[in-house]
């Protein structure tokens, strides 16, 4: 769909352009006490002390423990540009890969929706994303959500902690893709780098996404925090695409 801000190009178009680029902007870490300020008119950067809510909700998770900073993308780099929602320890202790399929996804706070994509992708779910809008308005502040089946429109005003999709998940169980979301946050354009988005480390503004860390990143197996899972388990599929 068209947008004013990305005219008939979407994000990918323009993270394409410039890849080896490293544009991920690092924010002080945020304190244990948070002010929650609430996001207004006038809010026109991200920062941890912003009152907000994750966009996936733990609790709807079955057997749902913690989050785990896993990313399944076999292209990984340390200037991965989001947080992928995409692994978590059960009840079991076990370290499941992929969300349940229609796991709802939340707007982080009040804004407007600017875009809603296909992508690259016509007719392909799991490339389809939504832009949010939060702030001022041309401020060009937002949030991302990727890998999607929306439930809102362009141009609607949405409440922090609204449903605004659904997790996409391939047909079948025999071998898809990891159903995951990935999340983003932009803090407007760096115009003289061809309108390159100016990302945020959601990890900054959420500093609990990364207190269970996998390394190496874009692997099936892993350790957490330096030490191995308990069993590494595959949801949704016998045979899981890690592809991105």
């Amino acid at each position: 769909m068209y947008s004013k801000y990305l005219g008939n190009r979407t994000i990918i178009d323009f993270l394409s352009e410039n890849i080896k680029e490293k544009p991920v902007i690092k924010i002080a870490e945020a304190s244990s006490k948070q002010s929650n300020k609430p996001v207004v008119k006038k809010t026109d950067v991200w920062t941890p002390d912003l009152d907000l809510v994750l966009p996936i909700n733990g609790d709807q998770i079955p057997g749902f423990s913690r989050l785990v900073n896993w990313s399944g993308w076999k292209g990984y780099e340390d200037d991965h540009l989001a947080h992928d929602f995409a692994a978590y320890i059960d009840s079991s202790g076990n370290c499941v890969l992929g969300l349940p399929e229609q796991t709802e996804v939340r707007a982080v706070a009040d804004g407007v929706v600017i875009q809603v994509s296909q992508g690259l992708c016509e007719g392909d779910g799991y490339a389809t994303f939504i832009n949010i809008e939060h702030g001022p308005k041309g401020g060009e502040k937002f949030s991302s959500y990727h890998h999607v089946n929306p439930l809102v429109k362009y141009d609607q005003s949405v409440q922090k902690g609204e449903v605004i999709a659904t997790l996409h998940k391939d047909s079948g169980t025999i071998e898809g893709r990891l159903v995951h979301l990935h999340f983003e946050l932009v803090n407007g354009w760096n115009v003289a780098k061809g309108y390159r988005a100016r990302h945020v480390d959601p990890g900054c503004i959420f500093p609990k996404l990364t207190d269970l860390t996998a390394a190496p990143q874009g692997k099936l197996e892993f350790k957490i925090n330096g030490k191995s899972p308990k069993k590494i388990v595959i949801a949704n599929f016998e045979k899981l695409l890690c592809t991105n």
